[in-house]
């Protein structure tokens, strides 16, 4: 298959007001070796360092941005629904902001759908990465909820809960119900869950999850730190 015959893939970005993570979750995107793909950025109103920082990128690089400005109030579940309607991709991929996403991770996650039955992928496994203490570990076994890659005409079926915690909860239910997810084993490399002290969920949240993974040795551990080191990032727009 050409690179023309390939599905255009949304990436979906909820942010708000946290450009240095956002650069980062940007600089992933464009180093995707997927060719055809676009980035859905959703920002709240007044948030004008994320809106420059999308204008300015979208001056120096090549990057397909689609831009959208939501209310405040708007839950974290309504602003995924609201940029999957706005994404113009037949398949949509969930990009958080605050974490690190692997060069392959887009190809590898349609690779194995491509062809097949299903309908959606999913890491079963990712390395978190714990920045207040520098360590990382191998997660256990789970469906990573920040790392699907769905079709649209699927995932509109059911869309996310008006929630700000656990608006994706409903969302996996259907997939499995249905029998369409593909669930990726061993494959942690392709995803970094970083725990910042700023995220969605608190710290013991992160800690029940270290508990249950394994600690990487210090050289897994400083590949994970060069790789999520912000200022690295900057440099990917001539920064």
């Amino acid at each position: 298959m050409s690179n023309n015959d390939l599905p255009l893939i949304s990436c979906i970005c909820i942010t708000n007001n946290r450009p240095q993570l956002l650069q980062r979750a940007l600089s992933c995107f464009g180093t995707q070796d997927y060719p055809r793909k676009e980035l859905v950025i959703s920002y709240p109103e007044g948030d004008f360092l994320t809106e420059n920082l999308i204008d300015q990128i979208s001056l120096l690089s090549a990057i397909q941005i689609v831009k959208i400005e939501r209310k405040r109030e708007e839950t974290l579940g309504l602003a995924r629904n609201s940029a999957i309607l706005a994404a113009n991709g037949r398949y949509i991929c969930i990009w958080d902001d605050d974490d690190w996403h692997h060069p392959n991770r887009l190809s590898q996650q349609f690779s194995v759908i491509e062809n097949g039955p299903f309908k959606a992928s999913i890491l079963m496994n990712v390395l978190m990465h714990d920045v207040k203490n520098k360590e990382t570990y191998y997660s256990g076994y789970r469906d990573w909820e920040g790392t699907l890659l769905c079709k649209k005409q699927t995932i509109l079926k059911t869309g996310y809960l008006d929630l700000e915690k656990g608006e994706d909860t409903f969302v996996l239910h259907y997939l499995l119900f249905t029998n369409v997810l593909f669930r990726i084993i061993e494959k942690p490399n392709l995803y970094v869950y970083i725990y910042h002290g700023n995220n969605t969920w608190g710290e013991n949240h992160f800690r029940s999850y270290f508990s249950e993974g394994k600690r990487m040795n210090e050289a897994v551990n400083s590949e994970v730190l060069k790789a999520i080191d912000l200022s690295a990032h900057t440099s990917f727009f001539g920064g």
